[in-house]
C-alpha cells in the first residue's frame, strides 16, 4: 500500500464523518473532520469556528455511531478524538476509544482516560477556517508536530499497523479495492450526481426549511466530490466533468442562500434586545443587508429563485424597520447636535449679556436647547445622551431666568424712580408740594431698591443723592406751605364776623391787616352811644374786643414767625409787631 492510498484513505474517512456530522448534528455544517496516524494509533481533529454552539457528548456520540456502523473485520485499534475551536492551538476535549474485533456488532468501548493531554504530549498547530473544504492531506496539513508518521524506509508490518485504524469503514473498503472508481466497474457515482443535476429543480419545490436545503447542499457536494475522484482514464471523465461544474454552480447558490441565512440569523440575534446605540442599528442595518445581497444575486430563472424571494421579503422588511429606526434616531442624532450648537450660541450671547433684551435672548436661547432634547423618548439610544445634556442645561436655564428676572426688576424699578423724579419737579413748578414730597420719596425708595449687582445698579445710585437733597427741599417748601396756609385760616377766622373786623395781606414781608370801615364805624358808634348815655360797659367792651383783636394778630404773627402791621380804615399804622 502506498502512502498515496494512505493519505487517500485518512480523507475519505474524514469526509464519511463529516457527513455524519452535518446530518445528525445541528449547525453540523460548520464542522471540519480530519484524520491521522500516530505511533499506530488513528487520531481524529474536529473543529468548529469561534461561537458555534456545540453538545460535546453528542459529537463524540455521532462520531462513535458513525464508526461502529460501518465498520467490518478488522483487528483490535485504538482510536483519539479531539475537539477544538479553528485557529486554537490545544483541543479543549478529548475521547479515546478502544475498537474491538466483534463480527455481528462491531462496537467502539470508550477508554478510561478522557483527559486532556498537556501540551507536551499533544501540540496542535492552528488551522484554516472551517470553510476550508480539508481537502488537503495530512501531508500538507498536518497536525501536531511530530505526528506524522515515518514513512521513509517504512517497515511493512508497521505500515499494515497504522492502516488497520483506517481501514475500519466499510465505505473505505469499497473505494479503493483494487481499481479506482468509473474506471472498469460500473459509474454509480456517475449516476447519483445525474439524479440530482436533472431532479435540482423538483428537489428544491420539496425544500420546507433550511435544515432540508441543508441536506440538499450535503448531498450534492458529497456526489461532486465522488465526481472529483474518477480518473481521467475513465470513459465518463468528460461527463463527469460538466456534471461537476454543474453541482458546483448548484452548491455555490445554494451556498449564497446560507450566507444570507447566518447574517440574518446573527440580526434576528441582535434585534432580541433593543439597540442602547446608533452603532448597533447601523451593525444590524449591515447585517440585514449582507443577508439581501447574496439572494439579490439569485437570477429569476434560477430553481432557488422562489425560495430565495421568499427570505428577500422577509429580509426586506427588516431592513425597512431597521430604517425606520435609524432615521429617527438620526432625526434625534441631529436634535442632539442642534442643541449643543445651540448652547454654544447661550454661551457666548451670557458671556457678552449687558442689558435685559440681552439676558432675555440668553433665557430664550437655552430654552431652544432644552426643547430640543425634550421629545426624545426613554426607548431611543440617544435618550441617554439627551438626558445627560438636559441635566447640564437645566441648571444653565435656571440661572438665565432667575437673571433676567433679577433685571427685570430692576429694570422695573430704575424707571419708578426715574419717573418719579420727573413727576417731582413738575409739582414743584406747579408748588404742589406734597406731591412733590411724595415723588421725591418714591424717587429715593425705588432707586435703592435696585438691586446692586443688576445691570441699573450704576444708574440708580446716580439718582440717589440728588433726589434725597430735592426731598428735603421739597420738605421744607411744604412745611412753609402748610404754615402759610394756616396763618391765612387764622387770619379768616379772627376777621370774620357779622361786621368783617379787617383784610389781610400774606406776604413775604410779612402780614399786613387793614381794619374794614364798617367795622371802624361801627366801633365809633358805640363809643358816641356810651358817652352820651354815660355807659362805661360799651367803652369796656369795645377795649376789650380790641384787646382780643390784637392778641390775636400777635399770635398769628408768632405762628407764622413773619411780622405784623395794623391799619386803621384810614390808612394809619395802630400797631406794628416785628420778629426779636
Amino acid at each position: 500500500m502506498t502512502v498515496a492510498t494512505q493519505q487517500d484513505n485518512l480523507q475519505l474517512l474524514a469526509n464519511n464523518l463529516q457527513e455524519h456530522l452535518r446530518a445528525d448534528v445541528p449547525s453540523g455544517e460548520f464542522f471540519g473532520v480530519r484524520c491521522a496516524v500516530k505511533n499506530h494509533q488513528l487520531m481524529i481533529l474536529t473543529q468548529h469556528p469561534q461561537g458555534v454552539a456545540v453538545d460535546t457528548e453528542n459529537i463524540f456520540t455521532v462520531l462513535k455511531e458513525a464508526l461502529s456502523n460501518n465498520c467490518r473485520e478488522y483487528p483490535q485499534e485504538k482510536i483519539e478524538i479531539f475537539l477544538r475551536v479553528a485557529g486554537v492551538k490545544l483541543p479543549y476535549s478529548k475521547r479515546s476509544f478502544t475498537l474491538e474485533k466483534h463480527y455481528d456488532n462491531p462496537q467502539l468501548e470508550e477508554a478510561e482516560d478522557n483527559s486532556i493531554p498537556d501540551s507536551s504530549a499533544l501540540t496542535y498547530s492552528p488551522v484554516n477556517e472551517v470553510e476550508d473544504d480539508f481537502s488537503n492531506s495530512q501531508a500538507q496539513n498536518p497536525l501536531p508536530e511530530n505526528s506524522e508518521p515515518n514513512l521513509a524506509g517504512f517497515n511493512p508490518k508497521l505500515l499494515v499497523l497504522s492502516m488497520l485504524g483506517v481501514m475500519i469503514c466499510a465505505t473505505l473498503g469499497g473505494a479503493y479495492v483494487a481499481t479506482r472508481p468509473c474506471l472498469i466497474t460500473k459509474c454509480t457515482q456517475l449516476k447519483t450526481a445525474q439524479y440530482l443535476d436533472t431532479s435540482y429543480g423538483e428537489l428544491i419545490k420539496e425544500i420546507n426549511s433550511e435544515q432540508d436545503l441543508a441536506r440538499l447542499q450535503r448531498k450534492i457536494d458529497k456526489a461532486n466530490s465522488n465526481l472529483r475522484q474518477i480518473p481521467g482514464l475513465s470513459p465518463y471523465s468528460q461527463e463527469s466533468q460538466q456534471l461537476s461544474l454543474s453541482l458546483s454552480d448548484k452548491s455555490s447558490e445554494i451556498q449564497k442562500v446560507f450566507t444570507a441565512f447566518q447574517a440574518a440569523q446573527i440580526a434576528e440575534q441582535k434585534s432580541k434586545t433593543p439597540a442602547s446605540s446608533l452603532k448597533q442599528l447601523q451593525d444590524r442595518q449591515r447585517l440585514w443587508r449582507q443577508a439581501i445581497s447574496p439572494l439579490e444575486t439569485i437570477n429569476s430563472d434560477r430553481e432557488l429563485y422562489q425560495f430565495a424571494q421568499e427570505k428577500l421579503r422577509n429580509y426586506r422588511a427588516n431592513l425597512q424597520a431597521v430604517n425606520a429606526l435609524l432615521q429617527k434616531e438620526d432625526k434625534y442624532t441631529k436634535k442632539i447636535t442642534s442643541a449643543k450648537a445651540v448652547a454654544l450660541v447661550a454661551e457666548k450671547r451670557q458671556a457678552t449679556a449687558r442689558s435685559l433684551k440681552d439676558w432675555q435672548k440668553v433665557q430664550a436661547t437655552w430654552q431652544v436647547a432644552l426643547n430640543a432634547l425634550t421629545p426624545i423618548p426613554a426607548e431611543s439610544p440617544a435618550y441617554s445622551d439627551a438626558q445627560k445634556l438636559i441635566s447640564e442645561y437645566k441648571p444653565r436655564l435656571l440661572a438665565a431666568r432667575n437673571r433676567t428676572t433679577k433685571e427685570l426688576m430692576a429694570a422695573k424699578t430704575y424707571r419708578q424712580a426715574v419717573n418719579a423724579v420727573s413727576l417731582a419737579k413738575r409739582y414743584e413748578r406747579q408748588n404742589q408740594w406734597t406731591q412733590a414730597v411724595m415723588q421725591w420719596q418714591t424717587a429715593v425708595s425705588s432707586a435703592k431698591q435696585v438691586a446692586t449687582s443688576s445691570l441699573y445698579s450704576v444708574e440708580a445710585e446716580k439718582i440717589i443723592t440728588p433726589a434725597s437733597v430735592s426731598l428735603e427741599q421739597a420738605r421744607e417748601k411744604l412745611r412753609i406751605a402748610n404754615r402759610i396756609q394756616k396763618t391765612r385760616s387764622d387770619l379768616e377766622r379772627t376777621c370774620s364776623g357779622e361786621i368783617r373786623v379787617c383784610t389781610y395781606i400774606m406776604g413775604n414781608q410779612g402780614i399786613t391787616v387793614r381794619i374794614s370801615p364798617d367795622y371802624e364805624q361801627n366801633l365809633q358808634e358805640n363809643l358816641l352811644e356810651a358817652s352820651t348815655q354815660g355807659d362805661t360797659s360799651i367803652i369796656d367792651g369795645v377795649n376789650n374786643h380790641l384787646q382780643t383783636l390784637q392778641k390775636a394778630l400777635e399770635a398769628i404773627s408768632d405762628n407764622a414767625d413773619v411780622p405784623l402791621i395794623v391799619y386803621d380804615a384810614q390808612g394809619n399804622v395802630i400797631y406794628e409787631r416785628t420778629l426779636n
